[in-house]
């Protein structure tokens, strides 16, 4: 029972940090869509490939390598890690920052195909060091099991950031000064500095020994075995994820639009539509953060069966969340886009893509089941792969049927993704429940729930009638409820009473 609780609470906790933090992102994208527009949100989402890589390059590797030796590692050598991992990913940040700054006319120019995206990527340069310093000390502190004081710094670094960006509008407005896509990225660079200070701070109690140079030689050979795979690996599907997103505009403009309405499309879908469909991947995320070390426990004892469990219940959220989030999307999407941003198109993109999310939110789940059994080439496979699907649509597709074919692209992807995930995870799984209990009984119960606020549809728009946002909050939380009553009643207490088995 006590294992059972702090399993609830760690859940809990989680769950409450990710959705404040998911939140106030998801409010801050809704300021920038109105400041920036549409265009505007498009030339601020092609930088953010450009960052993916060059972190990915810098410090993404070394700050996961960090945190498994600092937790292996003697109390008195703990903090000769972080140093050689201060040392590698400053020299690397440094070097790339550097690079970005001399060669940023041509990055923008060359590879974005867009120019104005140059004064970005400088601001972009800055930040890098910055984020490389914020990376190291998360990695440290969780490698200590202090994980509160990463969150913290997420938390710090969000509010920063749009505090930043807030208050350079503001000025911007008052002074009759254009506000450009320049200012979000200033408070991005504000938020890294935040974060790190807060990070330096957080750490200034620690006892830094003075070693010999050896130790820290040694402490980044250590460190290099294992971030340069893990490097390389991120990196490749870095790179082909930032190819993905500058060959959506040029694609979209090869379909017959211009350079704006071009970007435009890409905003809506990537700073609107896409944003709002990932919201509620943190309640699958924090399911899984508290599930599977349990996967990678019982692994080393060999408890085939509590692993099967722990697979499957983790399968049984994601496909439940996922439901009821689809049904969201395809009875709401359009209100959804449309009062939230502005954007009737963002609404239309939500509807479409609102099939994706039963295999969205399992994705991430299968994702980690996997790195917990210690499957992590399986993982980088299968995301190559859909990745390499959605390249090939975008290519070949985007250019004659224009920007739905993204849509089926990503669709393609996520769908093949879960499968292969499923697959992988299968030989792990001794079912003690059927299809009925992953599908059957969760389509039934959307389906109900949908007819239910057609059905109130009418009471609904009376009662609250001029009040578009709260009739469309009213009907949310109408299936949403009447979703999860009828899981209950379909059996889904039985799930719950034997998953305390699992935790």
């Amino acid at each position: 029972m006590g294992q059972f609780s702090s399993f609830l609470k760690g859940t809990m906790i989680l769950t409450l940090a990710g959705l404040l933090t998911r939140t106030l992102g998801f409010f801050y994208k809704i300021f920038l869509a109105h400041a920036l527009g549409a265009e505007g949100m498009g030339l601020y989402q092609l930088i953010f490939p450009v960052f993916s890589v060059c972190h990915a390059l810098s410090c993404s590797g070394v700050e996961t390598a960090i945190s498994r030796f600092t937790a292996c590692s003697e109390e008195e050598r703990s903090s000769d890690y972080l140093c050689a991992g201060l040392a590698l990913t400053l020299t690397a940040s440094c070097a790339v920052s550097l690079v970005l700054w001399t060669k940023a006319g041509l990055i923008a120019l060359r590879l974005m195909q867009e120019s104005r995206c140059e004064s970005l990527i400088h601001v972009l340069a800055l930040a890098l060091p910055f984020s490389a310093v914020h990376c190291c000390f998360a990695g440290f502190f969780l490698g200590k099991k202090k994980a509160g004081l990463p969150a913290a710094a997420q938390l710090i670094e969000q509010i920063i950031r749009i505090g930043t960006v807030w208050l350079l509008c503001a000025i911007a407005a008052q002074n009759g000064v254009e506000i450009t896509p320049v200012l979000a990225v200033a408070g991005l660079f504000a938020g890294e500095i935040g974060s790190s200070l807060f990070m330096l701070t957080a750490a200034s109690g620690i006892h830094f020994r003075l070693a010999r140079l050896g130790n820290y030689l040694s402490g980044c050979r250590a460190l290099l075995n294992m971030a340069l795979p893990l490097t390389g690996t991120r990196l490749s599907l870095t790179l082909l994820q930032s190819a993905e997103a500058v060959l959506i505009p040029l694609c979209l403009r090869q379909s017959g639009l211009s350079s704006a309405e071009a970007l435009s499309l890409y905003g809506i879908l990537t700073g609107m539509a896409l944003p709002l469909l990932m919201f509620p991947s943190a309640l699958t995320a924090s399911l899984s953060a508290m599930l599977l070390p349990t996967v990678s426990e019982e692994q080393a004892r060999g408890n085939r069966g509590k692993i099967s469990l722990t697979i499957e219940y983790t399968i049984s959220f994601g496909l439940t969340i996922g439901f009821l989030c689809m049904g969201v999307f395809l009875v709401f999407g359009e209100s959804i886009g449309t009062l939230i941003f502005g954007e009737q198109l963002a609404g239309k993109f939500l509807r479409t893509l609102a099939w994706i999310c039963p295999v969205l939110y399992l994705t991430g789940n299968l994702n980690s089941i996997l790195h917990g059994l210690g499957r992590t080439p399986v993982t980088f496979f299968n995301q190559l792969t859909a990745i390499l699907l959605r390249i090939l649509c975008v290519l070949l597709l985007v250019p004659l049927r224009g920007i739905e074919a993204v849509l089926w692209g990503l669709l393609l992807g996520q769908t093949v993704l879960c499968v292969l995930g499923i697959r992988a995870v299968a030989p792990h799984i001794s079912p003690s429940v059927g299809l009925e209990t992953y599908i059957l009984r969760p389509l039934a119960a959307l389906l109900l729930s949908i007819g239910g606020v057609y059905i109130l549809k009418r009471p609904l728009s009376l009662l609250f009638a001029g009040m578009e946002l709260l009739q469309l909050l009213a009907g949310v939380c109408v299936m949403a409820v009447s979703y999860l009553i009828l899981l209950f009643l379909f059996g889904g207490w039985k799930l719950l009473r034997r998953l305390r088995a699992v935790a």
